[in-house]
């Protein structure tokens, strides 16, 4: 298959495993490889809407990562008076992604998106799951990367009753139960090896089992990639995405996941993928903590970036500099300051983290906490004057001194003239004692590359579809193209959700 990079060892396709080889051979309509939301959301439409399915996980039950989902609309958002127009958004959404998106799976997720939510929430809310879900109210409000509510988070479910997970994880423990009670069967502790393929069609899947016998698992109405990512490859980011290993951490949890076991699979059954370099998912989280907004510095003590950025923006600005983390600085009157700047900026790790409805409130008392945690920590440090705070940083004092006289001065004018801040985020530090936060970008997952149409079908590199052969959520390409668009907060498991949903429907033959 042509490329312009030469693909590491991973790109060589093993010896074709027999069936003969295997010890237990499952017959299936429908199989999904991946537990986490795409693939279990896939699993429960089409067996809702009547197929046989198996689903094929290689950890020992579903996976959830995370808190929210985010749609464009939804009947929630209706009932708090929120509505998105569906052209702005995808108008918004290609721009942002460098017009390296397929419009058409864009414009799907925009559509159906709202029909996918509602029907999750009409599955969770049941009485007997009683998930409590609420829209997530932190968003960036700046002009440049503003964002858009829609971002919904669930709480009080059954797993968060049981201490045992929260977020996502009552989500998917639902969908788990009303599968079970569907007949749906769960191969779990089982990897994925290669597909089976008759001729051209794909038929089916060869896998290790738990106690490291070799299973197959023949289907008849299609094999569908949901297996995430491949930010836990080393490798393979090498080859396709190399800034996701410039990160300060992955935060690709359970251990052993996103490690690009579907786009393997896929490739060595002729799938294509996207051109290259892949979009991240990154936050400024590797301390989990907020970066703020107020004056940025590198280990030389310099700034190096307009500080009035989201949370992809915080994350690269830092990597450009070649390092794992950067500076955030705040004074002592950080507590009235940061509020001053929500109304114009705000989001994620910014200050105002998961409050819920529609408002900027500031979380003090969890501010403060993290704070605390920091400076335990030596993640944070502080002092009373700007060349003590450089010695505990271990920056160039001298640097940052200058640096700090040179933006609070900027900030007494009410102009940038380094990086083009607003001016209504121009906030003078200057009351003792100062504060340190070391942040820098954590990825939690490289998204796309294996190349679909709009029905999720695997494309050859001719574009044509591979029968019988369908991928979802971050194995999926189509969706973003160069970066990951922070237009909607949480996308990723939007667009997760609804594919497949879409998909489990066509699937068992539903329209």
């Amino acid at each position: 298959m042509a490329s312009r990079r030469r693909f590491g060892e991973w790109a060589n396709a093993p010896e074709t495993i027999p069936l003969s080889s295997c010890g237990k051979v499952f017959e299936t309509e429908v199989l999904v490889v991946g537990a986490g939301i795409a693939g279990m959301t896939c699993a429960f439409s089409a067996a809702e809407c009547g197929a046989k399915v198996t689903v094929m996980e290689k950890f020992g039950t579903y996976t959830a990562r995370g808190f929210n989902i985010g749609v464009v609309n939804s009947s929630l958002m209706k009932k708090a008076g929120l509505h998105n127009d569906v052209d702005e958004v995808v108008r918004e959404w290609i721009k942002r992604c460098g017009n390296r998106c397929d419009e058409r799976i864009v414009r799907l997720f925009a559509e159906k998106s709202e029909a996918a939510m509602d029907w999750l929430l009409a599955l969770v809310t049941r009485p007997e799951y009683a998930v409590r879900p609420e829209l997530q109210g932190c968003i960036y409000k700046g002009e440049t990367y503003y964002e858009i509510y829609g971002s919904h988070m669930f709480y009080d479910g059954p797993v968060t009753r049981a201490g045992k997970g929260r977020g996502i994880c009552d989500v998917l423990e639902p969908m788990y139960q009303e599968c079970l009670k569907l007949g749906t069967t769960f191969l779990f502790n089982t990897s994925l090896l290669q597909l089976i393929k008759d001729g051209d069609q794909v038929a089916g899947a060869v896998a290790r089992d738990v106690d490291g016998d070799l299973v197959a698992v023949r289907a008849s109405g299609g094999v569908v990639l949901a297996t995430g990512g491949i930010g836990g490859n080393d490798e393979m980011c090498d080859d396709l995405c190399p800034v996701a290993n410039k990160v300060a951490a992955k935060i690709c949890g359970p251990k052993g996941c996103d490690n690009g076991d579907g786009h393997r699979a896929a490739y060595w059954a002729g799938a294509s993928f996207e051109d290259d370099n892949f979009a991240t998912i990154m936050h400024p989280q590797a301390h989990r903590h907020a970066s703020f907004c107020f004056l940025f510095v590198d280990p030389n003590g310099r700034r190096f970036m307009n500080e009035d950025s989201y949370l992809q923006g915080r994350s690269l600005g830092v990597i450009k500099q070649g390092v794992k983390y950067c500076w955030s600085i705040l004074d002592a009157d950080w507590r009235i300051k940061v509020p001053a700047t929500l109304p114009y900026g705000g989001g994620l790790y910014w200050g105002n983290d998961f409050p819920i409805g529609k408002g900027t409130e500031f979380q003090l008392e969890y501010e403060e906490e993290k704070m605390e945690w920091g400076l335990r920590n030596g993640f944070t440090v502080t002092a009373d004057t700007p060349e003590e705070l450089a010695e505990k940083m271990g920056v160039n004092v001298d640097n940052f001194v200058n640096t700090l006289r040179s933006y609070n001065e900027m900030c007494g004018r009410g102009r940038d003239t380094e990086f083009g801040k607003r001016k209504e985020l121009l906030i003078p530090l200057d009351k003792p004692p100062f504060f340190a936060r070391q942040f820098g970008p954590a990825l939690l997952s490289v998204v796309g590359v294996v190349k679909v149409d709009d029905r999720m079908r695997v494309l050859t590199s001719e574009l044509k579809p591979i029968p019988g052969l369908y991928a979802i959520g971050n194995t999926a390409g189509g969706r973003y193209g160069v970066d990951y668009p922070m237009l909607l907060p949480g996308n990723s498991h939007g667009t997760a959700l609804t594919f497949g949903y879409l998909l489990g429907r066509e699937l068992a033959g539903q329209k």
